[in-house]
C-alpha cells in the first residue's frame, strides 16, 4: 500500500499521484485529513501549531504535522504518549524544500525521525504536494524516510496501521 499526504485539492496533482501507483491520497487542510481516494467519510483531526506537548499528551488529534518547521523537537516521553495515543506523526519533503532555514529543518527531521524510529512511533513520510512540481514517486519517500534515520520496516508498519484506520 502507498500513501500519500497532499495539501491541494488539485485533480492534475491527484491523477499524477494515481499514475505513480499511490493507493490512498489524503488531502491536509485546516487542521484535518480527508481521504480523497474512499468512498467512505474518513476525516481526521490533525494538528500544527503551537501547543504539540498538550495535544500529544492529551490525545486531542490523530496526527501531528509540521514539527520541523515549528521547530518542536520531540522527546522519550512523548514519543511513548505518541504511541499509547495511536496519533500518527507526518513529515513533509516540502517543509524541507521550501524552508527559509533548510539546516534548522533538517536538523528537527533528523532528531524527531529517529525518536520516532527507536520508540516505535507511526510516521508517514509525505510529498505535502501543493502543485504537480512537488510530486514525489513512493520511492524518493521511501529514501526521505531512510535519510532521517526511519527504517523502511518501521514505514510499512505505519502505513498499514493508518490503512487500518481508515477502512
Amino acid at each position: 500500500m502507498k500513501i500519500d499526504v497532499i495539501r491541494t485539492d488539485s485533480k492534475a496533482v491527484i491523477e499524477k499521484l494515481k499514475g505513480l501507483g499511490f493507493d490512498r491520497i489524503f488531502l491536509l487542510k485546516e487542521q484535518s485529513i480527508k481521504d480523497i481516494t474512499s468512498d467512505g467519510n474518513n476525516e481526521f483531526k490533525a494538528y500544527s501549531g503551537k501547543d504539540y506537548n498538550f495535544v500529544i499528551r492529551k490525545g486531542k488529534a490523530d496526527f501531528v504535522y509540521d514539527l520541523e518547521l515549528n521547530n518542536f523537537l520531540l522527546n522519550k516521553g512523548l514519543c511513548n504518549k505518541l504511541k499509547e495515543n495511536k496519533i500518527t506523526v507526518i513529515f513533509s519533503f516540502s517543509a524541507l524544500e521550501k524552508s527559509e532555514n533548510m539546516f534548522k529543518v533538517y536538523k528537527n527531521l533528523l532528531i524527531n525521525g529517529k525518536l520516532c524510529n527507536d520508540y516505535g512511533v507511526n510516521c508517514l513520510y509525505s510529498s505535502g504536494s501543493e502543485n504537480i512540481n512537488d510530486v514525489k514517486s513512493f520511492f524518493q519517500l521511501c529514501a526521505f524516510a531512510e535519510e532521517f534515520g526511519y527504517n523502511y520496516k518501521n514505514m510499512i508498519k505505519s502505513i498499514r496501521s493508518i490503512a487500518e484506520l481508515t477502512q
